[in-house]
């Protein structure tokens, strides 16, 4: 056999085999680029909904991820969303199939919650006790059976979960505002008083901790300190006579155990620290009358069922974090970090104060309309619009001037197209956000458009159409 056979030979015999084998391994390779590149498309699409708290976009992300493959793990935060958004129902049915095998606690603690917020209270303590059980160091779910127990007035129990949530790491803020809450169930207030104040001096400023503090600094006949910090931190209009109200009210006549608390409300910035206000909380203050109240003086009681609805409020109730995506995006998770912050900006840099100068309702064959007259013209980047359930809505408009008349004026109007709507109820928070809650007698949609200028030519109209479902 000559040189030239014994080298070609072998070649002939490989070079099928080579190609095939390369052709396997580019296939495979460009497979797994495949669903790495969807994989990473998908983690940014969950980055960006979690960012702007679109709940509906991360719902129906994790609707097909369900479709593709039905995992614990995917009902899970599924479920985390639907309890983010408000649907207890729709949470409760996600979780349901997975509990005789699951083996997760943060599953069984997050069903326990919205067994709570249903009303189940019994159902709620049966499943915290499994997450219990399964991991004895869950301190969420201690919180959230500390919680419970409240509801259940069995005080002496729920602050000995709520030292057990403390004792395994929770957050210590949200135990403190709790056992405050604790304390003024037991109409102890300088111990409600004293954790509500270390709160304070930390530089929390929300509107849970706020009215607490209000309601024990009236419970301690602090009238002069509570009518200064009311004035200080804009609860009210009528500092006066909201604290002559406050004086009136049973702690748990106050409380809304299951009050539904919209998701967008994590989206309202917390005060500044006023040292002013902060230094009289300091001092000892000495009891002060009250002072009387002038003929003159009006609140309309809507304003006073909505301050009264965030005393002593649950609002630490552990709303559960949505499970983020451990995988490292580097350059492209830099990059919708930064678009997601820009679009932030942009829209609080479009928030420009419009005045409410009118407010009609009507009824029309197929729907009912609220139209707000407004001195500027609405953008759709200052109001936004919520569908809490099938029958519950909530309006929300960004830095609004209300009429002179004030809020219940508004809520009159609109109550008096009765057809339609069960109940309409509204507040202004001290950031000037007119927040309206209305209840339709039916399944509805809202559709909201301009109207352009009124029949005078003075202002300008922007309408919301209740539409039910069934026509």
């Amino acid at each position: 056999m000559n040189y030239f056979s014994i080298y070609c030979k072998p070649r002939r015999l490989i070079k099928p085999k080579f190609i095939v084998v390369c052709s396997m391994l580019f296939i495979a390779a460009g497979c797994q680029n495949s669903t790495l590149r969807y994989d990473l498309n998908e983690q940014q699409k969950i980055y960006i909904h979690e960012t702007t708290k679109n709940y509906g976009g991360l719902i129906e992300l994790y609707k097909q991820r369900l479709q593709h493959s039905d995992s614990e793990d995917t009902r899970y935060k599924l479920a985390q969303v639907y309890y983010l958004s408000n649907d207890f129902e729709a949470a409760k049915r996600t979780l349901t199939p997975v509990l005789n095998k699951s083996k997760n606690d943060n599953l069984f603690s997050l069903y326990g919650h919205v067994e709570s917020k249903m009303g189940n209270n019994d159902t709620a303590l049966e499943s915290l006790d499994k997450a219990i059980a399964i991991n004895p160091k869950n301190g969420e779910a201690y919180n959230i059976k500390g919680i419970v127990l409240l509801k259940k007035k069995q005080y002496d129990a729920a602050r000995y979960a709520f030292n057990l949530a403390r004792e395994n790491f929770y957050d210590e803020n949200k135990v403190t505002n709790n056992l405050a809450m604790l304390s003024i169930l037991n109409k102890d207030y300088n111990e409600a008083y004293k954790h509500l104040n270390i709160l304070y001096k930390k530089g929390y400023r929300d509107q849970t901790i706020l009215h607490n503090l209000l309601y024990t600094l009236v419970k301690l006949n602090k009238f002069q300190l509570a009518k200064s910090f009311c004035i200080g931190h804009r609860l009210s209009n009528d500092p006066e006579i909201l604290i002559q109200e406050l004086k009136q009210i049973e702690p748990i006549k106050a409380i809304k155990f299951n009050e539904i608390t919209p998701a967008q409300s994590d989206n309202q910035k917390q005060y500044t620290t006023e040292k002013t206000t902060l230094k009289q909380i300091s001092k000892t203050e000495t009891v002060v009358k009250p002072e009387k109240k002038t003929n003159s003086q009006t609140v309309a009681k809507s304003e006073i069922s909505a301050k009264l609805s965030n005393v002593a409020k649950l609002k630490t109730e552990a709303e559960p974090k949505i499970a983020s995506q451990q995988a490292t995006v580097s350059n492209s998770g830099a990059e919708t970090s930064s678009v997601a912050s820009k679009q932030n900006n942009q829209v609080n840099q479009t928030k420009t104060q419009s005045t409410i100068l009118a407010v009609r309702s009507g009824e029309h064959e197929k729907f009912s309309r609220i139209t707000f007259e407004t001195e500027n013209q609405l953008s759709k980047k200052q109001y936004l619009i919520e569908k809490i359930s099938p029958t519950e809505f909530k309006l929300s408009f960004y830095d609004i001037t209300l009429p002179s008349a004030g809020i219940n004026y508004i809520i009159n109007r609109i109550s008096r197209s009765d057809r339609d709507f069960a109940n309409v109820t509204g507040t202004l928070t001290a950031e000037k956000t007119l927040i309206l809650q209305i209840k339709t007698k039916q399944k509805s949609i809202v559709k909201d458009f301009d109207a352009g200028l009124n029949s005078n030519g003075k202002a300008h109209c922007f309408a919301f159409d209740f539409y039910l479902e069934n026509k």
